[in-house]
Order: C-alpha cells, then structure tokens, then sequence
C-alpha cells in the first residue's frame, strides 16, 4: 500500500484533500453531535397521513370548527376549516368507515354529531354537554363523558356510521371532596375501552376514581362493575392502556402525575402499582397555575408522554414492561401555549401539540431513545386547537 514518507496514507491527510483544518474541526463537531442527537426512531414512517384539529372559541378571530392538515416526511400541510362547527373540542373517528367522524358541538342545544366527507349526516342531543367522545373498538356505539352533568352515556351507531338515538345515561354520585371547589360533585372526563371490548373504565376527577362499566354491545348498554380508586386530589381525566394489555396509565389533572396500573384482562381488574410526578414542585411553582391535559404511549409501549398545561411542557417517561417501571426522562416546552391535547403519528415518529392560547400546531420528532426534539418554522395556524386526532 502507498504511504508517505511518514507512514500516512496520502488520502487521509489534510494536504492530500487541500481542506483548511478550521474546516475539519467544524465536521468533527457535526459528527459529535449527530451522536448526540438520535436518529428518528421511525424513519420508515412515510406517505401522507391526515390530521384533523378540533377547535373552540379562540383570540384569533377566526372561525371555529374541524380543521384538517397532514403530515409528511416531518411537514404539516396548511390547515383548512373542512367544517364549521360550534364547540367541536373533541373529536374521534369511526374505527371501521373511511371519513366518519365524530364532534363535540353547540348547536342549539349540546349535542354530539356525525360528519362524512365534510357533511353533517346526524345530530343527537345530550344533556349537560359531552367533554369527550369514544366508539367502542368496533363501532356499534359511541360513548361520551359529560364533566359538567357528571354522567356518562351510551350513543347506538348505525351500519352508515350515522347516530342513532341516545339509550343510556348513568349519573355519577357522590365526590371526593379532597380539593375545594373542584371535587364536591362527580366529573367524568374520559372513557377509556378495554383491549377486548368487555369493559369501559371513566376517569372521574370529582371522585378520584375510575369508575368501571361491563360494554354489553348486544344490548348496546353499560352495567356498573365497580370502581378504582386512583390518588387523593389527583383528579384522573385520561387514560390509555399500554398496547401489551397488561397495563394502564392515567393522567391526574390536579396533581400532574402519572398514576401506572396493573391490568388483568380477563377480570377487568387494575391493581395501583405507582404514581409518578410529571413536574417537580420546583418546575411547578414556576407557574401559579397548572394541571396535566393528556397521555399517550408509543406504540411500542416503552415511552409515556403527558402534557403540563401553565407549565405548557411535555413530560417523557420510560417505562419497562417487565417490571411496571415507569421513569420521568425529559421535560421539553410545548413551544404551544396551554397545551390542552397532543398526539403522536401512526408509526409514532412524531408529536403534535395543540397550543389553545397561541392558535398553533408544534410538532417534535421522535428519537430512538423516545426524547423529543422540536422541529423549527414547522407550526402551522389553527385557530383554537383543543384536540388533535390522527389517521391511523
């Protein structure tokens, strides 16, 4: 082989490529960061994949309703109202018909409707206003959680996708009483389906529970099955399971921590195995106010991200499946005021926020190591955005 007089081969020297050294010391420092910075841990995410914002009154001026972008290659597309719509601040879709969808609304009343191809094709009304909206895994009915009412009801859905009417409605009882003035009645906020369609759970944050139903689709009812109490003060809002079935996480709203069960699926029994904090008081009192908005677990099931509203910032946990360990590894800044709801992309290579106050969509990529990086002049306009729901 060629080598210098010196014994260096003549192509890894700086004079046989002529480069200054000033210019090699920048690539050494390109090359240490990249080590430092993981790669997207999805980079075979690919194709453009529809997102739709549900939105409320907003300090923009602009009109509320369903908005619907896409994301491609780590770009979200422009916003564009596809419905004007009142109160549409949760939205979901149907699991199984292409382009259905289901809002929250103020029409003349609180009602819950259904929309195909950007058309209304059914209204129902609800007593009290839903907060959130749910089918079951296959679509025979839709469930939905009334905050201010304190019940849940039960919503038949027809072979169309279209609604018909309302059969069921459960009142809440009682209340914790644990934070003045925001646990003296019921307030279910959620309702999460088990993994085999067998049991409904609704986190109530004005009895620091869950309140467990048995799904009877043949009949198209929910009977009572018990309750699961969660932590004292925490008020429980959501909850996902984790995608092995085996557990649950749910996010306290008043106490910003990550309540981490247990599940066994053929009981429809949670067992508490830990609550973890999603700030530090420290990061807390930052703020004079703040509460957790959402969770979400990658699709992996090894990472747990929930939002911190006032503290406007996205908390990231490991967690280990083996043990139930769930562990805080990343606070980032949702660069997204008040961010009331966030989801992550169907491979989950990235996370948008919703920012309620500055009318903004931030979006984050996602390392291998589940840590967020923000990706900048990648916001996009949305007037109000409270929910965030993505093609699957």
């Amino acid at each position: 082989m060629d080598t210098s007089p010196n014994g260096e081969h003549p192509m890894l020297t700086n004079t046989a490529f002529h480069l200054p050294l000033p210019f090699l010391a920048a690539m050494a420092i390109f090359a240490a960061q990249a080590n430092l910075n993981p790669p997207n841990a999805y980079a075979e995410e690919s194709g453009a994949k529809s997102v739709w914002f549900g939105t409320a009154g907003n300090n923009a001026g602009a009109e509320a309703g369903i908005y619907h972008s896409s994301i491609e290659n780590g770009k979200l597309t422009k916003a564009e109202l596809i419905m004007p719509l009142r109160g549409a601040g949760w939205i979901t879709k149907h699991p199984t018909i292409k382009d259905v969808i289901y809002a929250t609304a103020s029409l003349d009343k609180s009602s819950v409707v259904a929309i195909r191809d950007g058309k209304l094709i059914s209204t129902q009304k609800v007593q009290g206003g839903s907060c959130f909206l749910t089918t079951d895994h296959t679509g025979t009915v839709l469930l939905s959680a009334h905050y201010g009412a304190g019940s849940v009801s039960v919503i038949p859905i027809n072979a169309d996708g279209s609604l018909g009417d309302e059969v069921q409605r459960i009142q809440h009882q009682g209340g914790s009483k644990v934070v003045p003035g925001r646990q003296k009645s019921p307030h279910p906020h959620y309702v999460s389906v088990s993994p085999d369609n067998r049991f409904a759970f609704v986190p109530d944050l004005g009895l620091d529970q869950l309140v467990k139903y048995r799904l009877d689709l043949e009949a198209k009812k929910l009977s009572p099955a018990g309750t699961v109490d969660v932590e004292p003060g925490g008020g429980p809002r959501h909850m996902k399971f984790h995608p092995g079935g085996k557990y649950a996480f749910v996010v306290n709203e008043m106490t910003l921590a990550i309540t981490v069960f247990g599940y066994d699926g053929e009981n429809g029994t949670m067992t508490k195995l830990a609550t973890v904090p999603a700030l530090t008081e420290d990061e807390k009192n930052q703020n004079k106010f703040n509460s957790g908005s959402e969770i979400r677990v990658s699709q992996s099931g090894d990472f747990v991200y929930s939002a911190n509203r006032g503290h406007d910032s996205i908390s990231v946990f490991s967690f280990d499946a083996d043990t139930g360990t769930l562990k805080r590894i990343q606070v980032v800044p949702t660069r997204a005021a008040w961010p009331r709801n966030f989801n992550l992309s169907p491979c989950g290579g990235y996370l948008m926020v919703a920012g309620r106050d500055t009318n903004n969509i931030s979006l984050f990529s996602i390392g291998a190591d589940g840590k967020l990086t923000h990706l900048e002049h990648q916001s996009i306009f949305v007037p109000g955005p409270i929910c965030v729901l993505m093609d699957e």
